[in-house]
């Protein structure tokens, strides 16, 4: 995994004041899960979306401006599922005297999801699928047809990690908002090189089990291959059951191949042997699961969105707060530019890539954020 984080330190008293201190705001709109955007976005008829609040807010600084002492957007609890990026520009400033919040109703939590739930999971009925499984675990593995549920785009694996660029992943699934490990081997610990034979893009592996996945079409390798600070993943090109012989695909592993060093595999219908493990057949939009705990006891999502949940363009004097972002292949939230805007108190999690990138702008900031389950790193601050 590929992090690039850099920390201001703010004192704990000037944390703790930014987030106790509530703006004293003359205006408000309110959106929730089962509003509607014909509303004139009121505590009793709120809004549906976003947008409609973001427009409704444009229009009053058309005609009467923004109110001295600014103006909430207060979002009630409940999951808002997000097909497009909530984009704010420059038109959505608010100012020194009147800024602009998006936050949480007090007491509640909005969750902006950038993915789909998934459901209809069933015992596999096809007797090829079953007999690529472990005999273990043909009576736990399910599985859900994706394209039936209008799921068609599955996105791709991509060669990431060090050195590499920062791209949106593939689809990832999640379950009790925890992400589900793609089926691998070995499925806790590491296989080793055990030698580097001559020419580019190749290692030898012990053992036969490798044997087991010829039948398998879109195989991956993650491991450090040379050095223990620099990882990828790269997509298997050829196994030489003879030779007991892997080839990848170029780039290749980050400073080549090295004799010893540890790597797994990975997406692998043929390694869907433990709890929690998933496989994605891309060619009939057939997911497999092994559910960790019952179905009924979780919600299972699928990521969805490749680009961030939200983005901020130059855009100044604009605080969320309270919020929960989750579910996403790509960031949750892309700020460029601008000044005086602040992420404080909000949960981003099952992030594809980067939890927050910020370009530009001045004082801009991160308070009190939980970062966690984020694929390529929390936070990058650069410039300003």
């Amino acid at each position: 995994m590929k992090v690039a984080i850099i920390v201001g330190v703010l004192g704990a008293l000037a944390v703790s004041r930014a987030l106790a201190e509530e703006p004293a705001t003359s205006a408000e709109f309110y959106v929730a899960a089962d509003g509607s955007d014909t509303n004139p976005g009121t505590k009793t008829q709120p809004f549906w979306t976003l947008e409609a609040a973001r427009d409704a807010i444009r229009a009053l600084k058309r005609s009467e401006g923004l109110p001295l002492g600014g103006l909430t957007v207060w979002i009630r609890g409940g999951g808002y599922y997000r097909a497009q990026t909530f984009e704010l520009t420059v038109e959505d400033s608010g100012t020194a005297q009147a800024p602009i919040t998006y936050r949480n109703y007090p007491g509640e939590q909005p969750r902006l999801t950038g993915g789909k739930q998934i459901t209809g999971f069933k015992r596999i009925d096809d007797a090829a699928s079953a007999a690529r499984l472990d005999a273990a675990a043909r009576d736990n593995v399910l599985h859900a047809d994706l394209k039936a549920q209008g799921i068609t785009d599955f996105g791709e694996l991509s060669s990431r990690g060090f050195g590499r660029p920062i791209t949106p992943a593939g689809l990832e699934l999640f379950f009790q908002d925890k992400p589900m490990p793609l089926a691998r081997w070995p499925n806790d610990d590491w296989a080793k090189i055990a030698a580097v034979p001559e020419g580019e893009g190749g290692f030898n592996y012990e053992g036969d089990r490798p044997r087991r996945w010829l039948c398998a079409e879109d195989v991956w390798v993650h491991g450090y291959w040379t050095w223990d600070w620099a990882e990828s993943y790269e997509k298997v090109e050829s196994i030489n059951t003879e030779t007991r012989e892997i080839r990848t695909r170029p780039p290749h592993g980050v400073y080549g191949y090295s004799p010893g060093r540890r790597y797994y595999a990975l997406n692998l219908l043929e390694e869907l042997d433990q709890p929690g493990e998933w496989y994605l057949d891309r060619s009939t939009g057939l997911l497999y699961f092994w559910p960790p705990r019952p179905l009924q006891e979780g919600t299972a999502l699928v990521s969805m969105l490749g680009e961030p949940l939200v983005s901020m363009r130059e855009v100044s004097h604009v605080t969320l707060r309270g919020l929960t972002l989750e579910c996403t292949r790509g960031a949750a939230i892309q700020m460029l530019g601008g000044t005086h805007n602040l992420i404080a108190g909000c949960t981003l999690r099952n992030i594809g890539t980067v939890a927050i990138n910020i370009e530009g702008g001045t004082e801009n900031g991160v308070i009190a954020c939980d970062i966690y389950q984020s694929g390529e790193g929390a936070l990058i601050l650069s410039g300003g």
